[in-house]
């Protein structure tokens, strides 16, 4: 059997090369063999080692990221599932919990609500008034969806004026 035309330059090559290979002497016989040799090997490490180890060597890294972030997923579905489990409290509860806290705060506070939503508008309200008022409303009342602050430094103690906007719990229809 003849080889096709696509093959004849590819053994003619080869031809010349061997033609070439065994005009060289022994030693540069051997010289070229090593030097082939150590090509073969700097091909076998930077394609089939070299990746394989730096992976094999990030692997406690990238293992201890994903633990951390594993972690903190847990925490965070534990977080939630915690509140799930809450009670929903009934809306003229959260209301009461709501004015009894801004009632608390005095002539700094005014509390308006319209509907399910309450606004209650703080006028220079010191951090140690503002932090009691708020710890109640966490486990009670309702909790605040927008607000804006803003701290008044001119006077000695830090002072606060600004809004908080609370949604209520929506009333239940009544049953006909």
């Amino acid at each position: 059997m003849a080889p096709s035309s696509s093959q004849r330059p590819a053994m003619a090559w080869l031809d010349l090369l061997q033609t070439r290979y065994t005009a060289l002497g022994v030693r540069e016989q051997r010289g070229l063999l090593l030097a082939a040799l150590a090509l073969a090997t700097l091909l076998l490490w930077s394609v089939a080692l070299a990746p394989a180890l730096r992976t094999l060597q990030s692997a406690d890294a990238q293992n201890a990221q994903l633990a951390s972030t594993l972690e903190r997923m847990q925490a965070l579905q534990t977080r939630a599932l915690a509140l799930q489990a809450t009670p929903l409290v009934a809306p003229q509860e959260s209301l009461k919990a709501l004015k009894a806290a801004a009632d608390a705060l005095g002539k700094a506070a005014t509390l308006q609500v319209i509907g399910e939503q309450a606004t209650l508008s703080l006028k220079q309200v010191s951090a140690q008034s503002l932090a009691p008022w708020l710890a109640p409303l966490a486990s009670s009342g309702p909790s605040p969806f927008e607000t804006h602050l803003q701290r008044d430094a001119s006077s000695a103690e830090p002072l606060w004026s600004g809004t908080l906007v609370f949604r209520l719990p929506a009333q239940k229809p009544a049953a006909r």
